[in-house]
C-alpha cells in the first residue's frame, strides 16, 4: 500500500522489547547467605534471583570494564536502558562482583551522528579497553558499527531499534524491536475483527518497523497502510483525523510511539470521539500504569503488544528488577526500557561468571556466544545467542490493555507471525541447535 508522510512530534520508536536470563544458579560458583536486607544477596533458587555471586560483600578487585553507547537527542532519551544496566552492575558489585572484581560501566551518549557513533565505538574498544559492550540503544548505531564490532570479534548485547540490530551477527538484543512489536499488535487487532490495519511510526523507522504489518494485512485480505510520521508533532488532531480516514469505522490503528508522543495522539482521538469507532493497537512503550491511569477512556479498547512480562508480574527476575530499580535508580520509573536494561546486564553477568581463566575481550565475547536456554520470567521463551548470522531470540510475547488504572494481560504468550523469512529461519535454528528448548 502507498505510504504517506505526516508531521509528527518528538517521539521514540517503539522499541520494543525481550529476554532475561535465569537467576544466579545458572551462573555457577559458590554463594553464601548474606545479611538480610541487601538487595540481590542470598542463594539463588527457582523462586529467587540474586545479583551475581549473591554474597552481600562489596567487590574490591581490579575493575572489569564494560561500555555502552546510547542515543540522546531532544525528545528522545535512550539512556534509561543504560541507567538500569548500571544499576544492575552496582548490585553485582555489592554482591561479590565477578569473583571479587567489580564491573566498571563506561557510558557514552551520541546525537544520531554516524561519525560520532563510530568514534565512540573505537574509543570504547581501543582506548578504554572494555571487554564487552552492553546496553546499546539508538536509532542508527547498529547500522554504523556492526561491521567494526564483527572485525573486533565483539558481540554486543543491547536493545534494538533499526534493521541491522536484528540482521547482523555481531549484535543480539533483549527486545524484539518495533517491527515485530507492531506486528504483534496487528495480530491482536485482527484477532478482534479489525477491518483494516493502519500503522503510524516515526519516519526514520517506518519502512523497517511497519512493512510486516502491511504484509500481514494483505495476507488477511484487508487494507493495510504505513504512515511515516515526520518529527516534530505540530498537529496531533490532523494526524489522528488522517489515520481514522484511512482505517474507517471498525478498522485498526496502531500507534508506534513512546509516552513522550502517544498522549497527544490519544487525547486527539478522545477529543474527536474516535475511541469507540476503531480498534486501537500499540507497540510496547506505552504499557505502563502511568499511561493506564492517564487514559481510562482506552480501558479494554487499546491492545498493546508487550515484548516482556507485565510490569507487575511476580517472579524471581521481575521481583529483583523492581528491587534494583528502587534502590539503585530510584528516579527511573518502572517501564519496559528498565526490563531491557536489567536483562542486558544479567546476560552479560552470566557470560562473565562462566569464564574460566582471565577475563579478556576474547574470553568474554566467546562466552556471550555460548549463551543459550537462559530462562526468565520476564520473557515467554528462553533467551540465547549462538553463532548465528543474525539474532532474534525474542519472538514470542503477550498482549495487554488498560483497566482501571492498571495494565492487564489480554493474550498470553503467542508466537509473532512468521511474515518475513527471518522469523521462520530463526525458529528453525532454535530447534536445530536447541537454543531455547530446555
Amino acid at each position: 500500500m502507498k505510504s504517506r508522510k505526516l508531521a509528527a512530534g518528538l517521539t521514540l520508536a517503539a522499541v520494543g522489547i525481550a529476554a532475561l536470563v535465569l537467576a544466579a544458579w545458572a551462573t555457577g560458583g559458590s554463594r553464601t547467605q548474606a545479611a538480610p536486607g541487601i538487595v540481590g544477596s542470598g542463594k539463588a533458587s527457582a523462586t529467587k534471583a540474586v545479583c551475581g555471586m549473591g554474597t552481600g560483600k562489596k567487590a574490591t578487585g581490579t575493575p572489569i570494564k564494560i561500555g555502552t553507547i546510547n542515543m540522546l537527542i531532544p525528545g528522545v532519551d535512550f539512556t534509561t536502558i543504560a541507567k538500569i544496566v548500571n544499576a544492575y552492575f552496582q548490585c553485582v558489585n555489592d554482591n561479590g562482583g565477578i569473583h571479587g572484581r567489580p564491573i566498571k560501566y563506561i557510558q557514552y551518549t551520541e546525537q544520531l551522528n554516524p561519525a560520532q557513533e563510530s568514534t565512540l565505538a573505537h574509543k570504547l574498544i581501543q582506548t578504554d579497553k572494555v571487554v564487552g559492550i552492553v546496553g546499546n540503544t539508538s536509532f542508527a548505531e547498529c547500522g554504523t558499527n556492526w561491521k567494526y564490532y564483527q572485525q573486533k570479534h565483539f558481540t554486543v548485547i543491547g536493545a534494538g531499534v533499526q534493521a541491522e540490530c536484528y540482521s547482523k551477527p555481531s549484535i543480539v538484543e533483549s527486545n524484539m524491536g518495533p517491527r515485530y512489536s507492531d506486528l504483534g499488535a496487528a495480530q491482536a487487532l485482527v484477532k478482534r475483527g479489525a477491518k483494516s490495519l493502519i500503522v503510524a511510526s516515526p519516519s526514520t523507522l517506518s519502512k523497517y518497523a511497519d512493512e510486516d504489518v502491511v504484509t500481514y494485512a494483505k495476507q488477511h485480505h484487508i487494507k493495510g497502510e504505513a504512515v511515516p510520521v515526520v518529527l516534530p508533532v505540530t498537529d496531533a488532531n490532523s494526524i489522528i483525523t488522517h489515520l481514522y480516514q484511512l482505517a474507517g469505522n471498525g478498522g485498526g490503528i496502531i500507534l508506534d510511539f513512546t509516552p513522550d508522543t502517544a498522549p497527544a495522539l490519544m487525547n486527539a482521538a478522545i477529543a474527536q470521539g474516535l475511541v469507540n469507532k476503531v480498534k486501537w493497537g500499540s507497540s510496547t512503550p506505552i504499557a505502563n500504569a502511568f499511561m493506564a491511569k492517564q487514559f481510562p477512556q482506552f480501558d479494554n479498547k487499546i491492545f498493546i503488544n508487550q515484548e516482556f512480562s507485565n510490569l507487575t508480574k511476580v517472579g524471581p527476575d521481575s521481583n529483583l528488577w523492581r528491587q534494583i530499580n528502587h534502590k539503585y535508580a530510584p528516579k527511573v520509573a518502572l517501564q519496559a526500557f528498565g526490563q531491557m536494561g536489567y536483562m542486558d546486564a544479567k546476560f552479560a553477568t552470566i557470560a562473565l561468571l562462566k569464564i574460566k581463566g582471565p577475563i579478556t575481550a576474547k574470553s568474554y565475547n566467546n562466552s556471550v556466544r555460548t549463551l543459550k536456554n537462559i530462562h526468565t520470567d520476564i520473557l515467554c521463551k528462553p533467551w540465547y545467542v549462538g553463532n548465528l548470522p543474525y539474532h532474534i531470540p525474542n519472538n514470542y510475547d503477550i498482549t495487554v490493555t488498560y483497566s482501571k488504572g492498571k495494565v492487564v494481560v489480554k493474550d498470553k504468550c503467542f508466537a509473532i507471525a512468521p511474515v518475513d523469512k527471518s522469523i521462520g529461519q530463526t525458529r528453525k535454528w532454535e530447534k536445530k541447535y536447541h537454543l531455547n528448548t530446555h
